[in-house]
This record gives structure tokens, sequence and C-alpha cells, in this order.
């Protein structure tokens, strides 16, 4: 498997970027669903809770930072063709991933601005502080962290969708797109990625 991307499959680069970030994104998701009180099995006194919210907001940044480095990646890489999509899906695919792209960003941004206005900075993993990215602003508080908190949500959501989609083009379409951006599986590379006939 090389590490560039090819005409018709996704490089180790990609699927390193692709899957690092899926599961840094709903896992922390997950997590501080735990360390808000939101499940009945996890109950976290208030300095539990304040160091697991640190190490939220440390692996949004991280992921933010990431972000970044995949946009630079894709745009040196061309995007391979692993299947044959009607028009309606080439469309539905673009906004998906669009959408995808900006809330990737946006959600960090918004958790970091809505923490910077509470005036909190950022203990990364207990090796040093990040500081805010805007002043201290008791005003933008409540609406930082709804925006955050809805903006979340509308992530995970897409998230769901694109988990969704992929699972159908595998399961009732036959085709290459989730083979394609997996490890090790064998990529059939004829048709645009369908499979070839029997």
């Amino acid at each position: 498997m090389g590490l560039r991307n090819t005409a018709t499959s996704w490089g180790l680069g990609a699927k390193l970027f692709h899957w690092v970030m899926a599961i840094g994104i709903i896992g922390t998701s997950v997590f501080v669903l735990h360390v808000n009180d939101s499940m009945p099995w996890f109950k976290s006194s208030a300095p539990v809770f304040i160091q697991y919210i640190h190490w939220h907001k440390a692996i949004g940044l991280v992921l933010l930072l990431l972000l970044i480095l995949r946009l630079f990646w894709k745009w040196r890489n061309p995007k391979p063709q692993t299947a044959e999509l009607a028009p309606l899906e080439k469309r539905l695919s673009l906004w998906t991933h669009r959408s995808l792209y900006a809330l990737m960003f946006i959600v960090p941004l918004s958790g970091w601005i809505a923490s910077s206005a509470f005036g909190s900075p950022t203990k990364f993993f207990g090796l040093f502080t990040i500081p805010g990215i805007i002043e201290k602003s008791k005003p933008l508080v409540g609406p930082a962290y709804w925006a955050h908190f809805g903006l979340s949500w509308l992530l995970l959501t897409i998230v769901s969708l694109h988990l969704f989609a992929a699972f159908w083009h595998h399961d009732r379409k036959k085709d290459n797109v989730l083979r394609a951006m997996w490890f090790g599986g064998k990529r059939q590379e004829t048709d645009g990625g369908n499979p070839p006939p029997p």
C-alpha cells in the first residue's frame, strides 16, 4: 500500500487521516457525554469533570490541527474514483463531504472560543497550557457553548449519514467505496471500482 493516492485507490496517508479523525471525533463526543453526567452509570466529581473537560478540549485542538494537515494532504493528492456514481449520488457526496470538512473546522473552533470566553485556557494533557483564542467575555460564553453543542450534534448526524451511505454502497451496490478506504482489503481496479463481471 503506497502512501499517496492513485487514480483508483486511497493511499495510506489519506486512510490514516480518515480513521484517526473519525475515531477522535466519535470518541471525544461519547467521552464528553459521560463526563457531563449525561449517562446514569457515570457520575464524576467536580475535579474529575474539570480534568476530563481539559482532555476533551486538548483532543479537539489536536483534531483541528489534523484537519489542517489533512486539507494540505488532500490538496496534494488526487481524489481516486472508487465507484461509478449517478449524478444525484455525486451531488450528495460532494455536499456531504463539504459539510463534514466545514463542521470539522467550526466545531473545535467554536469550543475553543467558548472556553476562551469563559476564561479557561486548555491544559494539554499536563504538558503545557494553550491560551485562549479570544479575551474573556462573559456575555459570549452562553451563545458560544450552545453553538458548539448544536454544531457538534449536527456533525455527528452527518457522520452517521456518511457511515450509512458507506455501508449502503458496500452491501447494496456491491461497489468499492468502503473497501477502498479500509486497510488491507483487496480493491477491484476495474470499471471505476465496480466488481468485475462473473
